[in-house]
């Protein structure tokens, strides 16, 4: 029977997730970022629903043939998660997969409602990644000063910042507290005339590889600044042996640009499917 499993059972999915590729499933399954793991069978676990929290999304691993999952999770999803969903105002069920051998149970649980799929991208940092990199320590847009200072010592210093809750809600879409991101994370801010304009960081952590997330405010787009950040959270990943895990889908030509800019290449594909809740 399908169930939920408490946080402090989550290691005993963790045998599904030492073949899987995506750190985010790793995440939370060690703990570290928030989500909730639903399973064919709490006594003999072979298959589990990850709920990733930070994405808002979901993801398939262990054996696609489960039982339980081909045959009641269609209707576990529509009694239990479904209504929850639509309560959080998310209009669609997002499914990652490592490969085509899940599309029985996805043909189950979406059921009548169409489904559409499409690949995600995951770049990785190339073993000599210095030619790639772009400068940080120089005006972006029209000599205007701009600084890049470390998430870590902006939120434990008095400086505050006119858009402070930006970066704030943007931590607080991954980790539980600000206090669990600076115990394991790490990440820099671009600030100009005391607005921040941009941000890279840790979203999720798998042992030493860190997931990364990156935003620059619409208004200040197009002024390198995110290409700044980013240059500097992959120069601190070199220096503390940490690998730098960028996932983006294939038609965000800024984003692969600018992992590709700071010395990250294609590492591997994964297939995400979707059906709306609304049908």
């Amino acid at each position: 029977m399908i169930t939920e499993i408490d946080k402090h059972d989550f290691h005993k999915v963790k045998h599904l997730t030492d073949s899987c590729q995506n750190i985010e499933v790793k995440a939370v399954v060690s703990g570290l970022n928030p989500g909730r793991i639903y399973v064919d069978d709490a006594e003999n676990i072979t298959a589990a629903l990850i709920w990733v929290h930070g994405q808002s999304g979901f993801q398939l691993i262990g054996d696609s043939r489960s039982g339980p999952f081909l045959n009641e999770l269609k209707e576990f999803m529509h009694e239990r998660i479904e209504p929850e969903l639509l309560s959080l105002h998310i209009h669609a069920v997002e499914i990652g997969v490592v490969d085509d051998a899940w599309e029985d149970v996805l043909q189950h649980i979406s059921g009548r409602r169409e489904i559409s799929s499409d690949i995600q991208h995951v770049f990785q940092l190339n073993p000599d990644p210095i030619n790639h990199q772009v400068p940080i320590d120089i005006c972006a847009f029209q000599d205007e000063e701009v600084r890049i200072l470390r998430i870590d010592q902006v939120l434990s210093g008095e400086k505050r910042y006119n858009n402070s809750t930006f970066l704030k809600d943007k931590i607080s879409h991954f980790w539980t507290t600000i206090d669990d991101f600076l115990q394991h994370g790490f990440g820099y801010i671009a600030v100009h005339n005391d607005e921040i304009t941009s941000v890279c960081f840790s979203a999720f952590i798998a042992d030493q590889t860190h997931a990364v997330d990156i935003e620059t405010v619409e208004v200040y787009r197009r002024r390198n600044y995110g290409g700044m950040v980013a240059k500097a959270f992959v120069e601190e990943c070199s220096r503390v042996d940490v690998h730098p895990y960028w996932d983006c889908s294939p038609d965000n030509a800024g984003s692969i640009r600018l992992a590709q800019s700071v010395g990250m290449s294609l590492d591997f594909n994964y297939k995400v499917y979707w059906y709306d809740l609304s049908i």
